[in-house]
């Protein structure tokens, strides 16, 4: 899949994606339309370092990604690295502040789901679950860290007809639609 997409250009900057970003193109989902990490993380609402670090703790973990992770790096010529110049550009990266439950911007909840690095199938089943428990309404807080959770909550809430009322990822706070 990777291969498909070499040359490709980032639908809002414009800028030719390098053969990692094309790996987090095929992870976030976004072959279609695809994003630069720079973009990506802007419309995650988290830095690049976040973004590449996040994405880096997934990828490691599944064996057909990692190898086009590591082919991605002799392409440009960082050999076989996990962390390459291209997208971890200093050696501290940044680290951001845990989320509490007394945060100012967190919803009021009924539920939580710390979903981890769950898939979106896994993660969908149990969140779809832990709602038909709940009340029409309810609110249900998802912490969720898989690298394609940005974009597989919203959008399996507007498929089934849930509101995502609030996210910062890894938090989403998803209500329970009331028909």
């Amino acid at each position: 899949m990777v291969r498909d997409l070499e040359g490709r250009a980032c639908v809002l900057c414009r800028r030719v994606l390098c053969p990692h970003e094309l790996v987090l193109v095929v992870l976030l989902g976004s072959r279609g339309a695809p994003r630069c990490s720079r973009c990506a993380a802007g419309e995650m609402n988290e830095s690049c370092a976040s973004l590449a670090d996040r994405s880096l703790r997934w990828i490691v973990r599944r064996d057909c990604y990692h190898e086009a992770w590591l082919r991605a790096g002799e392409n440009e010529g960082f050999g076989r690295v996990d962390r390459p110049a291209c997208l971890f550009t200093n050696t501290d990266s940044e680290v951001e502040a845990p989320m509490t439950e007394e945060s100012n911007d967190a919803p009021a909840h009924d539920a939580s789901i710390d979903a981890g690095d769950l898939g979106c199938g896994d993660l969908v089943l149990r969140l779809r679950n832990e709602l038909k428990t709940l009340a029409p309404g309810a609110v249900v807080h998802v912490r969720a860290t898989d690298p394609a959770a940005p974009i597989d909550l919203p959008a399996w809430c507007g498929l089934v007809g849930h509101t995502l009322i609030h996210t910062k990822p890894p938090h989403y706070w998803i209500q329970k639609k009331t028909t």
